[in-house]
Formats: structure tokens, sequence, C-alpha cells
């Protein structure tokens, strides 16, 4: 962008996006100190922006961290719904690297993960691996999407048939390339977690062996380009290369008319294994160059499955030098895995098409959850009132009713046998996984071919007199306890109907569930699937504590009055086929 700074900001137009830029200088040579005080600047300018500005969604990327901040305040202080991509894990890869080993500071940024993770409506994620990393911080899966760095076919192009590749046209080298030269180039960041020095000492062995036509080329900057450049000038490294940083047009026409092979390299470190999609393996891909890659995970599988070039062990100089002779030496194997990555990014990594999907998450995710940034004090300050008093009332509640506790759990044991409780896994509020509990109101038989029976034929009188007066659910008292459940919300129906709802009829985990909800007090069982999801998506719209007040007051009347317990002609609901009319 072109024009003067104001107050440390120039605003400006990219492609009919509105950018603001901040002046904040930043380079890969600083300080661990100096570049995380820049990241924290960037955090507080954008924190201001999510704060004030009139939007629909945040969007933030990470790596840095920080970069979830302003996310997680318009989350949480204004209810704009929160999209987070995530490029790394943090702090899994910086502590696995040995950068970042204070115990302090590791706990701080694995806080702010979490933060980040939970106070995101959506994540995406560019790596299975990074996927894997955010469903084990207790994300639902239903909240992640994988949707890799991708290919801008369009610029990066191969060559066209009957072109031959031409080392002698790259420029601003020390030493000009020898014509007729074999090129292998790693483009992007020469960082400490990019372990650049395995390539040169597949380098070295090339030299060893007198393979002076194979040409390592380095395209890009980092901390650690000085030490790999006095590095091949100490070894005399004449097969090693170096460029600076190039624009992405110029990158592309160099990889296309210069490069044979492109260079996936990254230090052997196993947490880079799953958990990186770095934008140079998408760009190689598209030129139709076959990919040498030195480090196990996803890209090799992906590298070996669909044979776009040869995946080598790390810390195997032998190895990645043998790769590039056999690709050097064998033509059809070259242009075979050439066509096979030029394929594979048409196919798989468009990025017209992973655009559309990523789109497509922030879209549903904003439409979803618009409701959230009306009255939004009102409503955290309801949320927050209700939350508190769900706990301190169903803890009080298990206090005085633990005498009948006991002797229900007593009743069910004899009645019934074991186990007391019944435990099944249900959706909660934003579609996550707990275990409901209830007493037990069915048998355990099951016909001569070991299958359970109906549930008409399993439940038992004694059964049915716990549903009709709801004592069945008193256990669900530790489920409010926990902040699984409500008193008033949603029934939680079945983890399998999740993927029944239509859009409207899933809106009803915007909240959690409850033991009684609006659905409840008019007809409980005895309403349709259909008219029984609307109103419960009505309480979403609706929700206030003296709407809640008055569904508490029903649903005593209901429960002694023992209205709706079972659909007509079922005892209990019948299933949700997901038919809309249902």
């Amino acid at each position: 962008m072109e024009g003067d700074r104001w107050n440390g900001r120039r605003h400006g137009s990219v492609d009919g996006i509105e950018v603001i830029e901040f002046d904040l200088p930043y380079s890969n040579h600083a300080g661990m100190l100096e570049r995380a005080l820049v990241f924290l600047r960037y955090s507080w300018e954008s924190l201001l922006l999510a704060l004030g500005a009139e939007v629909d969604l945040i969007f933030a990327t990470t790596t840095p961290l920080t970069a979830g901040i302003p996310g997680i305040a318009a989350r949480w202080l204004r209810g704009i719904p929160f999209v987070l991509e995530v490029r790394d894990l943090w702090p899994e890869l910086p502590r696995a690297m040995g950068v970042v080993r204070n115990p302090f500071l590791l706990k701080v940024l694995s806080v702010l993960e979490w933060s980040s993770y939970h106070s995101a409506d959506a994540c995406i994620g560019l790596a299975p691996g990074i996927c894997e990393g955010i469903a084990d911080r207790g994300i639902p899966p239903d909240r992640i999407t994988s949707i890799p760095n991708a290919c801008d076919l369009e610029l990066f192009k191969p060559l066209k048939a009957q072109q031959s590749k031409q080392p002698e046209l790259i420029r601003g080298l020390a030493s000009p390339m020898p014509a007729g030269s074999f090129v292998a180039a790693f483009t992007g960041a020469h960082g400490l977690a990019n372990g650049l020095d395995a390539v040169l000492d597949a380098a070295s062995e090339l030299q060893r062996r007198g393979r002076h036509d194979i040409r390592l080329l380095f395209i890009g900057d980092g901390r650690c380009k000085h030490a790999l450049q006095q590095r091949v000038k100490a070894e005399s490294l004449e097969n090693c290369h170096f460029l600076p940083p190039l624009p992405k047009s110029q990158l592309a026409r160099s990889l296309g008319l210069s490069v044979h092979v492109g260079l996936m390299v990254l230090d052997d470190i196993p947490a880079f294994y799953r958990g990186t999609s770095p934008n140079k393996f998408f760009d190689y891909i598209s030129c139709g160059l076959p990919v040498v890659n030195n480090y196990p995970g996803w890209l090799a599988e992906l590298i070996r499955d669909h044979q776009l070039g040869i995946p080598v062990p790390p810390r195997d100089p032998n190895a990645f030098a043998e790769a590039l002779i056999t690709l050097k030496d064998d033509p059809d194997l070259r242009e075979a895995a050439g066509a096979n990555a030029r394929s594979l990014a048409e196919s798989h990594f468009s990025r017209l098409v992973l655009a559309g999907q990523w789109r497509n998450i922030l879209t549903t995710t904003a439409v979803r959850n618009r409701w959230r940034t009306n009255r939004y004090l009102w409503r955290f300050i309801y949320f927050t009132f209700k939350n508190i008093a769900d706990r301190l009332a169903a803890l009080l509640a298990l206090l005085l009713l633990s005498p009948l506790l006991l002797f229900v759990s007593l009743l069910v044991r004899w009645r019934l046998g074991a186990p007391v409780l019944f435990r099944q896994p249900r959706p909660g509020y934003g579609e996550s996984q707990f275990q409901l509990l209830k007493f037990r109101t069915m048998t355990n038989q099951r016909d001569t071919d070991g299958d359970l029976l109906s549930d008409a034929q399993r439940l038992t009188p004694f059964g049915r007199w716990l549903r009709a007066m709801s004592i069945d659910e008193l256990p669900g008292l530790i489920n409010i306890l926990r902040g699984e459940m409500s008193f008033i919300g949603p029934r939680p129906l079945l983890m399998q109907y999740l993927s029944l709802y239509s859009f409207e009829q899933a809106r009803r985990h915007d909240v959690k569930p409850g033991f009684s909800g609006w659905a409840q007090i008019n007809g409980r069982n005895a309403l349709s699937w259909k008219e029984k999801l609307r109103r419960d998506v009505w309480y979403v719209d609706h929700q206030s504590l003296w709407l809640d007040l008055r569904i508490f007051l029903i649903t005593i009347w209901k429960v002694i009055s023992r209205e709706g317990i079972s659909a007509p002609g079922n005892v209990t609901m019948p299933p949700f086929r997901g038919d809309e009319n249902a």
C-alpha cells in the first residue's frame, strides 16, 4: 500500500479489501524478546479495533499465538463471532524446539492457547496433526475443520510441453549458475525450525561424490542464513547458492523456468511431523515440481501415496543426496512425479475450492452466531448469573435430596440390578459431548440372539413410575453442578442426531441443555419432532430470567399432572430421522 501513516496506521485497499496496516517493524533476525514485544503491540492495536469497529466476525490466524487475543476479547466482551485459524501448535512447537524453556512462560502460552480454542466458534487447522492437537484441548470435532494452505494455480505454473528448464536465467546470485545445472530449491524462512544444515550435509555428500551438476538453491531469509552462508564458505560448498526473498510473481517464474526439484526440509522434531502445512509445498506442486522431503508425517505420506517425489529419512545426508541423484538421472521418474504433483494440486488443493470452504465456514459462523451480538451485555450478565445460580441450586438440591437419592439408588439396585445410574454421551453447549446421568428405568433383557429387547419390553412398572415423577432425572443435578447442563434449557438429545439437524434446528445447542425447556412445558414427548425442535430454537432466541422462572414453575405443575411423558403409542419419543416434517 502507498500513502502516509497517521498515528502509526495506514489505510488502503488491496484487491477490493479494506486493509489497515500497523507501523510495526519486524524481522526474523530479531531476538525472541524483541519479536514478542512486536507481537504484543500488534495484538494491542488489533484489540482496540476489535472492540470499537462494527464488524460481523473476527478472524485471526496464528502464529503468533497472541493474534488470538483480539478475537477472545471481542467474543466475550461484545459477543462477536470468532474464527481461529491455527497454523502451528503453540506452545508445543517452541517447547519441542527448546526455544521457550521458562515453565511460567510455557504455562502462560498454554492458557492462551486453551482460551483461544475455547473462545473460537470455529477452528481451522492447516494440517491433520493441528486438528488433532485442537481436539486434544477439548474442542468438539464439529467445530474443527481441516483446510490446508492452497495452490495458486494461475500464478505458479509448470513449463509448457517441449520447454526445457533454464537455470542460467536465475539472476542475483553471487556466482552464476552453470548452464545445464540440475537445480533443487528451498524457499522460505531460514530459521532454527527449518534445519537447513541437513541440506548442506547433502550438498557435502553430493560434492564428495563428484555430482557438481546438482545445485542447491536457497531462496529466503532468516536468523540462520548468515551461519549457513558461513558454513558454505568454510567448507567450500560450491554447489550451494543463495537468493534473498523474492516477490511471489518472481518466485513463481523462477520455480517454473529454472528449478527441477522442490525441497521440503524441517528440523527432526516429532512435533513437526503432522503439525505443519508449509506454503512452499503447495507452490512446488503447483509448478509441477517433484518434491524431496526429509521428515515423516502427513506430507511425506502424501508424497509417497501420490508418487510426487521421494521422501527420505531425517538426518540421513546419503539418502538425501541419493534422492536428488535419482531424480536427476531418471527424467522419466522426474517427469511422472511432476505431472502427479500438478494433478494433485488441481484436484485437491485449488485455491478457488479451498477458499470457498474457508468462506463457507466464516459465513456460516457469522450467521449462526449473529443473535449473540444483540443486547450482548445483558445476555452476558444473564448467562453469568444463570450459571452461578444453577450450580448453587444444584449443590443445595443434592444436599437436601441426598436421603431421597440414596433411597432411590437402593430401590433401583434391588429392582433393576447394577448399575444404578444410566450414563450416555449427549451433546451439550456448542455440541460438546458430556456424559448424561440418570437413574436406570429399564432392564438389560436380551433376546435369544443377544440383542436388547425393545424399550417397551424392558421398561418396568417401577421404571415407568420413576419417569412419570421425573425422579429418574435427579442424578442430572451432578451434570448441572459440573456446568454441563442447566435447570432450564432444551433437553439433551442423542449424539447421532447432530448430523440430522437442519441448520436452524442445530441452533438448539447455542445454549446449555436443561432439565426442562419450552418444549417440555408445551407438550413434552407428545409433540412432533418438528414442533419440539422449533420450540427449542424459540427458547434460544427469547431467553430471559423471567422466561426461565415461568418454565420452572410450569414444569413443577406438569410433573405433578404427569402430562406428555410419552409420545402417543410409544413408551419414549420415537427416533428422530432428520425429516423436518416429522
